[in-house]
């Protein structure tokens, strides 16, 4: 998940970074998350393209541009992004129908108020639409991924809806790439799994969602096994979290 921090007051930039990453590191231990900060709404619009973060959280009194102006130049060009204001006071809640925010948050920020944004945002449905954009610029849908085979310098992607893709890559580059978000493992050479695919796991194979076995190399096997029980640990404890 990557996030976008816009506001002007140093010492609540911080604070709600720290908190922000702290909240995220236990709802979504699974997903890996960038949190960057900016000092002006004029600094994060330099910055800015549409696709680039999942959330966006702006201060509404900002020197210079204000958080409903950086807002509505976001909204010319993604109209999907989630946005966020904060402030000292609920004043201006009504300008966050304006642009579609999803959520008022006051200072300053605690953890309940920044777990209740978190949940208000509906995380499951930003892991689901995550993106990865492959080396040759196709953009990969992350839970829509089954497992990766690789074979004469082509990785092939096999998706859950029954079709794959090609791609003129190594393994290591793809497994560089996709295993850092936490649920994407190599279980033997030349093989990537999604274990939100995986329907049941024995000493040395996966079995995938579409019936596919997928072999646990022998050297793999005991930290392969150990990876796929912190998985289902973690994931059973975020679904209480959310739920």
């Amino acid at each position: 998940m990557k996030i976008a921090l816009v506001d002007d007051e140093v010492i609540q930039l911080k604070r709600i970074h720290e908190l922000l990453s702290a909240e995220l590191q236990t709802k979504l231990s699974q997903t890996p998350h960038w949190i960057d900060s900016y000092r002006s709404g004029q600094s994060f619009l330099d910055h800015w393209q549409p696709g680039k973060y999942d959330v966006v959280i702006l201060d509404i009194f900002m020197g210079g541009l204000t958080g409903v102006d950086v807002a509505q130049k976001i909204r010319l060009t993604d109209p999907d992004v989630k946005l966020v204001f904060c402030s000292r006071s609920n004043e201006f809640a009504a300008e966050s129908y304006q642009v579609n925010a999803q959520y008022y948050l006051v200072k300053p920020a605690t953890p309940g108020s920044i777990s209740n944004m978190l949940q208000r945002l509906n995380l499951e449905v930003i892991q689901l639409e995550q993106t990865v954009t492959l080396p040759d610029g196709h953009n990969l849908l992350l839970r829509q991924l089954l497992y990766t085979e690789y074979y004469n310098h082509v990785v092939t992607l096999h998706m859950r809806n029954g079709e794959s893709y090609r791609l003129r890559t190594s393994h290591t580059t793809l497994e560089e790439l996709l295993t850092p978000y936490g649920f994407i493992h190599s279980p033997s050479k030349g093989i990537l799994v999604n274990f939100y695919e995986v329907v049941s796991c024995s000493a040395d194979s996966f079995k995938m969602s579409d019936g596919t076995v997928l072999p646990i190399s022998r050297r793999k096997a005991k930290e392969i096994q150990a990876a796929y029980t912190k998985f289902n640990f973690q994931k059973m404890r975020s679904e209480v979290d959310m739920g």
